[in-house]
């Protein structure tokens, strides 16, 4: 009987809806105290599972004289109910398929938005150098733009650990820089090939530039960096960049 129980339980059936429904095969048409005492149910809540399994079509009532008395269903209709919530779920599934590449536009569209990151404060700035290192893993090369100020300067300083092991993961970094008179020029890996801009810096801060996203920072006024996730971003940006290397090679 416990295994009846679970079946109708897998099916769907609550715990008691299953009691009553197999007390009910057992006595046939019954009233509801006979199908109470029987399913070990209270009466107040059998009358509440008889009309649940009304719902699912699995028992009836007929009235005999003054007294109601209730039936169940043959077995049979658990099969039926069963082809019919197959059929249902394939009508559901056909739905589904046919709007799909509509669920599907909407999904890339967002996918494909520049996801941005933003940091503030020196240990920001730290921060997101480090979710820049772990970005850029796999990468073979590195474009940057940078202009030391005292700021820039001190940061490079401060982030010399993790300059050293961006360095290591990549083979090539290219490097356009322009410095303040007075300042020293931070020692760079020696994968890093750098030009100078010999004019004016038209930007303050850095702009790394990797094939799938940009790592900016700036420390004219508070510390602050931006990440930006976007291939196509990142794809403009480097143009930019080798048009002006090209220039400067010159």
């Amino acid at each position: 009987m416990n295994d009846l129980k679970n079946k109708l339980v897998e099916f769907g059936l609550s715990d008691k809806e299953a009691n009553v429904y197999l007390a009910m095969l057992e006595l046939g048409p019954a009233s509801v105290q006979d199908i109470a005492k029987k399913a070990g149910v209270n009466r107040a809540t059998t009358y509440v599972m008889l009309e649940s399994l009304k719902r699912h079509g699995l028992m009836s009532s007929v009235e005999r004289g003054k007294k109601t008395v209730f039936a169940p269903e043959s077995p049979e209709h658990l099969l039926f109910l069963m082809n019919d919530e197959v059929r249902h779920a394939e009508e559901k599934k056909k739905r589904l398929e046919h709007v799909m590449p509509n669920f599907l536009a909407l999904f890339r569209a967002v996918e494909d938005k520049p996801k941005v990151r933003y940091f503030e404060g020196e240990e920001g700035v730290r921060a997101a150098r480090e979710a820049m290192i772990d970005l850029a893993r796999g990468t073979l090369a590195g474009r940057v733009f940078i202009h030391y100020d005292q700021g820039m300067v001190d940061l490079a300083q401060y982030q010399q650990d993790q300059r050293l092991r961006l360095s290591t993961t990549l083979n090539r970094v290219r490097l356009l820089y322009s410095i303040e008179p007075g300042l020293s020029l931070p020692t760079h890996a020696k994968n890093v090939e750098a030009r100078q801009l010999t004019d004016a810096a038209p930007f303050n801060g850095e702009c790394d530039i990797f094939e799938r996203f940009l790592y900016i920072v700036t420390m004219r006024t508070r510390p602050i960096a931006v990440i930006i996730e976007s291939e196509d971003v990142a794809g403009l940006f480097k143009s930019f960049f080798d048009l002006l290397w090209q220039a400067t090679g010159k």
